[in-house]
């Protein structure tokens, strides 16, 4: 089933770079509300594909400021380096009780600045609102820890 998904993942990612590279980012105007959420979510699980991951960060920062952070904040996590923005976290489902735990941020007095300039809410709005919506329907026993990321409106 992993396999699958990798697979998938592998092949959404080269079509999107192929796209990205004859027509620029995929923007609402052009692919819709559902096609730009899909580019970012292509964009999001390339992590297979790093070099090119970076190149499609370089098209959405222009297209999508707001997007382009959540991307970029991935890549710096995968790549063991603090987030620049604060939109990751993971599921801790372990101990007493299951929490998300707020990934290392650069800088964390500047946090809320650099999220404003790309156009996300203040960290700890998002914060609570990330907490509400996602400890509940996450309270079931996980294996490992699941990464979890906001999910901005496009």
């Amino acid at each position: 089933m992993f396999a699958a998904a990798r697979q998938a993942d592998a092949d959404n990612t080269r079509f999107l770079g192929e796209i990205v590279i004859r027509y620029g980012w995929p923007e609402r105007s052009r692919a819709g509300e559902d096609g730009c959420q899909a580019a970012v979510a292509i964009a999001v699980h390339a992590d297979q594909d790093r070099q090119l991951q970076g190149r499609l960060l370089t098209a959405l920062r222009e297209a999508a400021p707001a997007q382009w952070a959540h991307v970029q904040d991935r890549v710096l996590v995968n790549s063991g380096r603090p987030q620049l923005h604060g939109t990751q976290y993971v599921y801790r489902p372990d101990g007493p009780g299951s929490r998300l735990e707020f990934l290392p941020v650069d800088e964390p007095a500047a946090l809320d600045h650099r999220r404003a300039q790309v156009g996300l809410p203040p960290h700890g709005e998002q914060a609570q609102r990330l907490h509400r919506h996602h400890l509940a329907s996450l309270s079931a026993p996980a294996a490992s820890p699941v990464r979890l990321t906001e999910r901005p409106a496009a």
